[in-house]
């Protein structure tokens, strides 16, 4: 069974740029014809996917305000603090609509999951290890945003059966741009494999069919990626995007500001024999010399697994580093939305998404105005 996990917040922000010609169109989205073409590309760009990919589950994320924006950052002003909005477009409706989007999916059937703090890569992620662990089942995340490619991974339930997280990036740029599915180690090996039983009386896997299908028929490029390593990265490399700082920043004899780069990530995780974050605290002594050496200096915090502590809460995607309501919160709902019925995916397209709304009737003085449903979902919570 293969599920599919949809990081809508970035799909949703994909489309709204596209619809806005990437600022050429100089798109406001304050108006209904704007948010009517919004939700329609969206409805579009999902329904899509969803017929290209095939799954039994279809979930959906949705981002709250983050917990690790109340994490101290000593060397600037916070987690995501450098993300300028636009001021030409009106962002309250924006977020109504797609809030209005995800009651849309729920009503359709789709499992839709928004936890108070958590962004929508924790709730990937949550559900990343329900599926894929608990429930020996294939897990397809769909999103360009390269933090939830350390989720990529594989568990084997039984002997010679495996099951994968992947991480699927749909949207491709530039020329001969190919969209993108990330893999584990072991997946390419898979595919190819022959099931068992003679020519005649062998099962057919229909889940690998259907990868083989996306990777021929689609011209979907496969790269395989090593999850831990993308995690460790980012502990010792930092993340610009979201404005989180290298482990470690110095100035040299010129004055000019070095980091921990790639190049020297590499050469302490080399060093100290690191394969997963989890190793990285017992050896925090290590670390702390080696980033000594390479900086020719006493680095200016004493306490290395204080800063190793705080780099893992800001990148690292693991229950074991959510806040713990967090957890709670979905472990309450799980069971529950898990019984939903499976989907029919090929029955999916955009009339079919948005039927009974505003969004495929005819426009007409009838029509409801976007302003009064902006006033309806602000009296809801989603």
């Amino acid at each position: 069974m293969t599920n599919v996990i949809f990081d809508l917040s970035n799909m949703f922000f994909r489309s709204l740029f596209i619809v806005g010609g990437y600022g050429a169109k100089n798109y406001s989205f304050d108006n209904q014809s704007e948010i009517d073409q919004l939700m329609r590309k969206v409805s579009t760009d999902v329904s899509f996917i969803i017929r290209q990919l095939n799954p039994s589950r279809v979930i959906f994320a949705l981002d709250s305000r983050s917990w690790r924006k109340e994490i101290s950052i000593d060397e600037n002003d916070g987690y995501k603090a450098n993300r300028e909005k636009s001021g030409m477009i009106n962002w309250d409706n924006v977020f109504n609509t797609m809030r209005e989007f995800g009651e849309i999916l729920n009503s359709n059937g789709f499992i839709v999951t928004k936890i108070d703090n958590a962004e929508a890569d924790d709730i990937i992620t949550l559900w990343r290890d329900k599926l894929l662990f608990d429930q020996s089942q294939h897990v397809i995340i769909v999103s360009a945003d390269e933090d939830v490619r350390q989720l990529v991974s594989f568990f084997p339930y039984e002997p010679g059966k495996m099951v994968f997280s992947t991480v699927y990036n749909p949207f491709s740029t530039g020329k001969n741009a190919t969209k993108r599915l990330f893999v584990p180690d072991h997946f390419n090996d898979w595919i190819e494999k022959l099931d068992g039983g003679d020519i005649f009386n062998r099962a057919i896997d229909v889940d690998k069919e259907d990868f083989k299908k996306l990777r021929d028929n689609e011209k979907v490029s496969i790269e395989e990626v090593n999850g831990e390593y993308i995690a460790m990265r980012k502990i010792f490399c930092g993340d610009d995007g979201d404005n989180v700082p290298a482990i470690y920043s110095w100035l040299s004899d010129k004055g000019k500001t070095v980091r921990i780069t790639e190049s020297k990530f590499q050469k302490i995780i080399d060093y100290i024999g690191a394969k997963d974050y989890l190793d990285l605290v017992d050896k925090a002594p290590m670390i702390y010399d080696q980033i000594t050496e390479m900086a020719g200096h006493t680095p200016s915090f004493r306490n290395m697994i204080d800063r190793l502590n705080r780099q893992i809460k800001l990148v690292v995607l693991s229950r074991y580093v959510f806040p713990q309501e967090i957890n709670d919160k979905f472990d309450e709902q799980v069971n529950e939305q898990l019984q939903r019925p499976t989907v029919h995916p090929q029955n999916w397209n955009m009339n079919s998404i948005l039927e009974g709304t505003r969004y495929v009737r005819n426009n007409s003085g009838s029509e409801a105005s976007i302003f009064k449903e902006i006033d309806r979902l602000n009296t809801q919570l989603f």
